[in-house]
C-alpha cells in the first residue's frame, strides 16, 4: 500500500493568486479608480481586477502572491500600489496589468530592528519598547495585515496595518522607512484608513484614533474625538474631514478637527467605507450590505441595491457611478436623484489557467 505523501503547508506569500473566471462576483474588497479613468479592484487570495471605465468587463491581473489584499493606491495612470494581508506591498507600472512584490511580512521586521536599533544608539529611551516590539514581531512571523496605503506621486507613499505598523518610502518603494515613532499612538492601535483631505494626511484607527499630520514635523499628531469607538476610514474634501466606522458611527469636522459634530446616518451598521463625490454628495457602505447618500451633508437616505451582501468599498467611477465591492464582487451603480439605481453586471472576460501560469 503506498504511503501518502505529507501534507505541505505552501505561504501564501509565496503563492500566485489562482485564476477564476468568476473572481469578478468573489469577495473584493477595496476599489480604485486610476488618472485616465480604468477601474482596479483587489480581493480575497490575492486577486485584482482591472477594467476599462464602464466597468462592465474585467480582467484578472498577475499577482504573485494568494494573500488577501485590502486596499490599492494609483497616483499615476500606470504606477500603483496594493496592501493587504502578511504585510504585503505590491506594486505595478503597467496600469494594474501585472504586479511585483516589493515588500512583505517577511522583511518588514528586520526594518523595523534596524531602524530601532539606530534610534536607540542615539539615545532614544521609546526606541528599546519599538525595539522589544519588532522583535517579538519577528518571533510570530508575518501575521501583521497592511489596511491602507496613498501614494501622492510615484515617488512618495504611506502603508499603514496592525498595531502601529506604518511605513514611508519616497522612491517609489524600493526602500521602506518605519514610521511608526512619529505617530501619536502609544497604545499601538490599529491604524485603519488613511487618506489626504484638503491637501493635509488623516489616519482613522481603533477606539476613536484620529491622526493629522503636522505639516512642519511630519508627524501624526492625535485629534481628539467624542467617541471611542473603532473607525474603519476616513475621507473628505475642501473644508471637511469625515470619519465613519462602528454602529454607523460617522463624524465631521470643518474645522481641521478642532470640533466634531456627529451625522444621523439612519443606520447601525458597521460603515465600511465611504467618499465625497463631485457636488459634495456623501456616500457610505455598511457591512449590512446598505449604501446610503447624502446630498447636503446632512440628511442620509438608503439607496435601494438590488442585491444585499457584505459592501467593503465604494468610490468614484465614470459618468457619475459608483464602484461598489463586497463579498459578492464588483459592481457599478448609478444613483438617479430620485434614488433610482442603475447596475452594471460585472463580468470577468479574459481569466483563466494561463493567467495563473504567467503570474508564476
Amino acid at each position: 500500500m503506498a504511503q501518502a505523501a505529507p501534507n505541505t503547508f505552501n505561504d501564501p506569500i509565496d503563492v500566485a493568486a489562482p485564476a477564476s473566471t468568476a473572481a469578478a462576483r468573489d469577495m473584493l474588497v477595496g476599489g480604485e479608480r486610476t488618472p485616465d479613468g480604468r477601474l482596479v479592484v483587489v480581493g480575497r487570495r490575492g486577486v485584482i481586477l482591472t477594467s476599462d471605465p464602464d466597468g462592465a468587463r474585467w480582467k484578472q491581473s498577475k499577482v504573485p502572491v494568494s494573500t488577501d489584499l485590502l486596499a490599492a493606491s494609483f497616483p499615476t495612470a500606470l504606477k500603483g500600489w496594493a496592501v493587504g494581508h502578511a504585510g504585503v506591498v505590491l506594486h505595478t507600472s503597467d496600469g494594474g496589468l501585472s504586479w511585483t512584490r516589493q515588500v512583505d511580512g517577511r522583511a518588514l521586521p528586520d526594518l523595523m530592528i534596524r531602524h530601532s536599533k539606530a534610534r536607540a544608539e542615539a539615545g532614544d529611551e521609546r526606541a528599546q519598547h519599538e525595539l522589544k516590539e519588532a522583535q517579538r514581531y519577528k518571533e510570530d512571523g508575518p501575521s501583521r495585515p497592511l489596511f491602507d496605503v496613498y501614494f501622492s506621486d510615484d515617488a512618495r507613499g504611506i502603508v499603514v496595518g496592525a498595531y502601529n505598523l506604518a511605513l514611508r518610502t519616497d522612491d517609489g518603494g524600493r526602500s521602506w522607512l518605519p514610521i511608526s515613532d512619529r505617530i501619536d499612538n502609544p497604545q499601538g492601535l490599529h491604524l485603519y484608513g488613511i487618506a489626504q483631505v484638503d491637501g493635509v494626511l488623516w489616519i482613522a484607527g481603533e477606539q476613536g484614533l484620529v491622526l493629522r499630520q503636522d505639516a512642519g514635523t511630519g508627524r501624526f499628531v492625535r485629534v481628539p474625538l467624542p467617541y471611542a469607538g473603532t473607525l474603519f476610514g476616513i475621507t473628505g474634501n475642501a473644508g471637511e474631514v469625515l470619519v465613519f466606522g462602528l454602529r454607523g458611527n460617522a463624524w465631521r469636522s470643518r474645522d481641521g478637527g478642532a470640533n466634531w459634530s456627529r451625522l444621523d446616518t439612519g443606520i447601525e451598521g458597521h460603515l465600511t467605507a465611504g467618499a465625497i463625490l463631485a457636488g459634495g454628495r456623501v456616500v457610505l457602505t455598511s457591512l449590512g450590505g446598505e449604501l446610503i447618500e447624502s446630498r447636503d451633508g446632512e440628511r442620509f437616505r438608503k439607496v435601494p441595491l438590488a442585491r444585499t451582501a457584505p459592501l467593503y468599498g465604494v468610490s468614484a467611477a465614470s459618468d457619475g457611478k459608483l464602484l461598489l465591492t463586497g463579498a459578492r464582487g464588483v459592481h457599478l451603480a448609478t444613483v438617479e436623484a430620485s434614488g433610482a439605481v442603475h447596475h452594471t453586471p460585472a463580468l470577468a472576460a479574459r481569466a483563466g489557467k494561463s493567467a495563473s501560469r504567467e503570474a508564476r
